[in-house]
């Protein structure tokens, strides 16, 4: 309440700072994610928000996903330590629930049609010296990108090499025998430009549970990457860059037979031209995962490895648009994207012949537009956009050779099904003076079911856990709408509060068919199905607050309330009425960023969250929690900085995930991570 009173009070309040530079900075930031075209955040049709080079070295973390979880609207539901949570990503945003927000890395898709590997990756796959910002567009998505986008998008920029040279080194040691270092160089020379970046971690990991079995181990880790760009310019307002990403990582998830693999690599190139009359972007792309799963067995305590899940996932596509003006007070872009997911999932049994997997193939073709019209000499600025996706999914097929538990061997191969979804949004921001921006966007988004989701038989927790595939899957779609007004009430203070609604369809989930015991009768079996079970009512408020109190602090706060009820659950009448699982009602971030370079940077965020369900009964809550994490760093000689980063501070006991019939899995508690950096 305090940021909606600061928010409305009267702009003559008058506040010490340093009052002109703080304007100046948010009204000369510009994006690219909100239009698929330049303009100042101040303009944008929707609630958006930049990090920026600078706020990403300051955090404390290295992952985007931490990164970004104190941005209004957004929540990560999982702690890193856990390594994975299986195909679900861990951010949500605006309470629309798991895997249902588009990542872009320099306009690449990331969410891979195939299972959502971005959530195997924890997202540590981007070397954080190599981002040059993030842009987080909140809201609907799909008119201007298309599947995926429900809740909104993010969008991670990596740097274009400049002439001054940045070269660095990094080393760190902290908690959990957690050891890493990182390299970092680039530089342009006449029209040509590198950048390479990269780093390697080794660590023990925590224990995820209070109360651990004889068969619980740490759930360690062990990460590789390295993020290469090479630029040239063909002339002074047009250019290319090639760029490649390798990833890899081993990270245990609790007991010995239980563990996963998996390599990354992936290549894009991009073009630019900036012209007078027109702007041309041209992309294409090609990302490829060799991915492996070990899983044990519920039937001897989880003593031995049962089988291997070998997945071979290739995905590649290409987006061009051109932009121009059609007069002093309009502009126009007009594109078209094309993806295409192949999938091939192998299960090898350990001691039998036993042979079970899955394979298919996705393809996309989407034209899209989007038009910005400038009104009353730039006070009223109305976007409309839109488009077209026809999706098309053959070749689809399941297979186990073997009868197991009850259940019979079976091959399946399906008939190729398409899709089309027409995606509309409008926008219209409104500045009735040089402060203010009053905002309202409305349009619709949507998801089209994976691959992994329409083909794949999907079996976890020792085999208690047995979920069928479901070929005849629709996709989830979403209608939401914001209005909201962002003002800056003296030179150095601002705020922003939004008003969303939205209303989901058609959601998939699982559709429990049945039960079955095995294991001679001394373990369960619960048997699902994939379904499109539920409809969903969501509405919220953002409120955010930023200080420039002094040319080397910033002060900030945000809050966000937010309610998702089903409204409608086809399996499960019961469950109307509650509340989405893993989404805070309350959540809120304040800090405060101190920059001096001859004293020492500190910065400081405290997080708090309310009123958590763990279950789609709401019988697990979690009335509220609170964690503070800090970072500090000196620099010495010029050259060398010193730092110390600290994970939830206070040593705070929370939890993760709980489950009927399962531990509860929490976070480790405080982690203190020192390091060195070196600048040369």
């Amino acid at each position: 309440m305090v940021i909606l009173g600061l928010i409305f009070a009267s702009p003559c309040l008058a506040i010490a700072g340093d009052e002109k530079e703080a304007k100046a900075i948010k009204l000369g930031e510009v994006v690219v994610t909100a239009t698929r075209s330049k303009i100042p955040v101040f303009d944008a049709p929707q609630s958006v928000t930049v990090i920026s080079h600078k706020e990403i070295m300051a955090s404390p973390f290295e992952r985007v996903e931490d990164i970004v979880r104190s941005v209004p609207g957004m929540y990560n539901f999982r702690h890193y330590g856990v390594q994975t949570n299986g195909i679900a990503s861990p951010l949500k945003m605006r309470g629309v629930g798991e895997h249902r927000i588009l990542i872009l890395v320099d306009g690449v898709p990331q969410n891979d049609n195939f299972n959502n590997a971005i959530a195997w990756v924890a997202w540590g796959y981007i070397p954080k010296e190599t981002i040059e910002r993030i842009e987080i567009v909140r809201g609907a998505a799909s008119a201007l990108y298309g599947s995926e986008g429900l809740g909104g998008v993010i969008n991670i920029i990596t740097k274009k090499p400049k002439t001054r040279r940045q070269t660095s080194v990094r080393g760190e040691a902290g908690t959990a025998d957690t050891y890493a270092g990182y390299g970092f160089y680039s530089q342009k020379i006449k029209d040509f430009g590198f950048m390479l970046g990269g780093g390697y971690e080794d660590s023990d990991g925590f224990y995820m549970v209070k109360h651990r079995k004889p068969y619980e181990i740490k759930r360690d880790r062990e990460v590789g990457k390295v993020l290469g760009k090479v630029t040239y310019d063909l002339t002074s307002n047009s250019d290319l860059s090639f760029a490649g990403l390798y990833y890899d990582h081993e990270t245990g998830k609790g007991r010995k037979f239980f563990y996963d693999d998996l390599t990354l690599d992936q290549y894009w190139m991009n073009y630019n031209y900036d012209g007078e009359s027109f702007d041309l972007k041209g992309l294409v792309y090609l990302n490829r995962a060799d991915k492996t799963a070990y899983q044990d067995t519920a039937k001897d305590n989880y003593s031995s490895l049962l089988r291997k899940e070998k997945i071979d996932p290739t995905t590649w596509g290409a987006d061009f648009q051109g932009t121009m003006p059609f007069a002093s007070w309009a502009k126009f872009t007009i594109g078209a994207a094309y993806k295409e997911t192949s999938w091939d999932y192998d299960n090898k049994y350990v001691d039998s012949r036993r042979k079970a997997g899955a394979e298919g193939k996705q393809r996309s073709i989407s034209p899209f537009a989007d038009l910005n019209f400038h009104f009353l000499d730039n006070h009223l600025i109305v976007n409309l956009g839109a488009r077209y996706d026809w999706i098309k999914t053959w070749d689809g097929a399941n297979w186990d050779s073997k009868a197991s538990g009850g259940k019979p061997a079976y091959h399946n191969r399906f008939n190729s099904n398409t899709e089309s979804n027409f995606s509309p949004k409008v926008g219209i921001a409104w500045h009735p003076d040089d402060k203010t921006t009053l905002r309202a966007s409305g349009g619709k988004g949507f998801r089209e079911p994976s691959l992994f989701e329409l083909y794949k038989v999907h079996v976890r927790h020792g085999g208690t856990y047995y979920r069928e595939a479901n070929p005849d899957l629709e996709p989830e779609e979403i209608w939401s709408y914001d209005v909201g007004v962002e003002r800056f009430l003296t030179d150095s203070l601002w705020g922003r509060v939004t008003f969303y609604q939205s209303f989901a369809k058609d959601y998939i989930g699982d559709r429990l068919i049945g039960t079955a015991t095995f294991a001679h009768g001394k373990k369960t079996r619960y048997e699902y199905k994939l379904d499109n079970i539920s409809d969903v009512d969501i509405y919220g408020v953002e409120a955010e607050l930023e200080w420039h109190a002094r040319p080397d602090l910033i002060l900030f706060a945000n809050y966000t309330f937010n309610v998702s009820k089903v409204k409608n659950d086809e399996s499960n009448p019961e469950l109307e009425g509650n509340y989405l699982p893993n989404d805070p009602r309350h959540q809120t971030h304040f800090g405060f960023r101190y920059n001096n370079p001859n004293i020492v940077n500190v910065s400081v965020t405290g997080n708090y969250y309310a009123d958590i369900y763990y279950d789609n009964e709401n019988t697990f809550k979690k009335d509220g929690y609170f964690t503070m994490d800090a970072s500090v760093s000196r620099r010495f000689f010029n050259r060398l900085t010193a730092y110390v980063n600290i994970e939830n501070l206070f040593d705070e006991e929370y939890p993760i995930f709980r489950r009927k019939g399962q531990a509860d899995t929490i976070a480790p508690g405080v982690i203190v991570t020192g390091g060195v950096k070196l600048e040369f």
